[in-house]
């Protein structure tokens, strides 16, 4: 699936598998090494329709999928068989509690977690309703984009962006970025929810003189062994926090993108909302730490303000040809970066669509690319990070 449908997406709603170990990295430099993806298997399953895969189990016996269209969650075995299928939306009694934020995922092989705006609910892996937590706040989905991964586990504690909690200070603004805190933890033994980290320091989105659009601070983290690790949509800098610690980060790194749009300082955001030329700033997309001490990161790296107006005078209210026409500018993808140095762009396939799960170097999923393939059935295929 191209950039432009996960940024239409966002607006309806709002890496080494080199076959080396780390002491065999290469020795030349991340910023001169050039990388690609490589197919070496796939998941085919007979369903004529758009799966995305959200996790897999523990122990590699269960594919949770949702078809991108209709909402409907599907449990699929390692051939490709569908085991079970069914619908948690709407008014249903064991429908998750408001509209669904994000991604499922196993919290163990039996057991799954989906992320709703007021609130998480557990299933059986069958898909009957297990537990509904709540916050004692009501949650705020302005922003919501259904097929990011919005929270993640370790241990008894779910860590999970899920606004709502400071509504009293608005969605944006000085007081806002003062004293409101990003995440929320859910301890699964008391079902309490807990506020924290804060908008850190060596974040721009700290200031009490300029104020930031909402859009802009959208959070995205990822769970490694004992470290949270956290990027916001419009600022390149990675966040490590320990566990222990998520009040302030253990490190602050500067990522080096090429190129990289950011809010102009004299550019005052919609109070509460946002407007077009918000979707082509720069962007944080994905971030997945790969184990070795490197981070898979996918970005784009926005429109100039030419650009932008160009787009957007084009296409008028035709949302799907503005984002279209945006990929004529917008670069960016999938790059490796160490701390300090990034890769270039890495190779991606046409036929390989959103990345759906990241595993290892030597396991990432990808999702079919429609525009590029369209099938009577469904297949994500199973990548590996090489050096060319």
């Amino acid at each position: 699936m191209r950039v432009n449908i996960i940024l239409f997406s966002i607006l309806l709603g709002f890496l080494t598998a080199c076959g080396e170990s780390k002491s065999e990295k290469p020795e030349t430099s991340l910023s001169e090494q050039n990388l690609k993806f490589e197919i070496y298997d796939s998941l085919v399953v007979d369903y004529l329709g758009n799966l995305l895969l959200m996790d897999i189990s523990p122990d590699g016996q269960n594919y949770l999928m949702i078809d991108q269209n209709t909402d409907t969650l599907f449990v699929i075995d390692p051939q490709g068989e569908i085991k079970h299928k069914y619908y948690r939306n709407g008014d249903d009694p064991e429908a998750i509690p408001g509209n669904r934020t994000g991604l499922g995922k196993f919290l163990d092989n039996q057991t799954i977690l989906i992320p709703g705006s007021q609130g998480i609910a557990t299933y059986e892996i069958s898909g009957k309703l297990k537990k509904v937590f709540k916050p004692d706040f009501t949650g705020m989905s302005s922003l919501v984009i259904p097929f990011n991964q919005v929270h993640d586990a370790s241990g008894q504690k779910i860590y999970i962006y899920l606004p709502g909690r400071y509504s009293d200070l608005g969605q944006q603004g000085l007081d806002f970025q003062k004293n409101s805190k990003r995440l929320e933890v859910l301890n699964l033994n008391s079902g309490e929810f807990e506020s924290v980290t804060p908008f850190p320091k060596e974040s721009k989105y700290s200031s009490e003189t300029q104020e930031f659009g909402s859009l802009d601070f959208y959070t995205t983290f990822k769970i490694e062994g004992d470290s949270l690790f956290l990027f916001f949509r419009n600022e390149p800098k990675l966040f490590s926090y320990h566990l222990s610690d998520l009040e302030k980060p253990a490190s602050v790194k500067s990522i080096p993108y090429p190129e990289f749009i950011e809010r102009k300082v004299d550019d005052k955001p919609i109070n509460g909302g946002f407007n077009m030329r918000d979707f082509f700033l720069g962007t944080n997309l994905s971030l997945f730490p790969t184990g070795d001490g490197d981070f898979l990161i996918q970005y784009l790296t926005g429109l100039t303000d030419e650009e932008a107006n160009e787009v957007t005078s084009a296409a008028g209210t035709d949302f799907n040809k503005m984002f279209e026409d945006a990929e004529k500018y917008n670069g960016g993808g999938f790059a490796l970066f160490d701390g300090s140095q990034l890769s270039p762009v890495i190779e991606k396939p046409e036929i390989l669509g959103n990345l759906n799960k990241f595993i290892s170097k030597d396991e990432i999923w990808f999702s079919l690319n429609f525009s590029e393939a369209e099938n009577d059935y469904s297949v994500i295929y199973k990548t590996r990070l090489v050096s060319q």
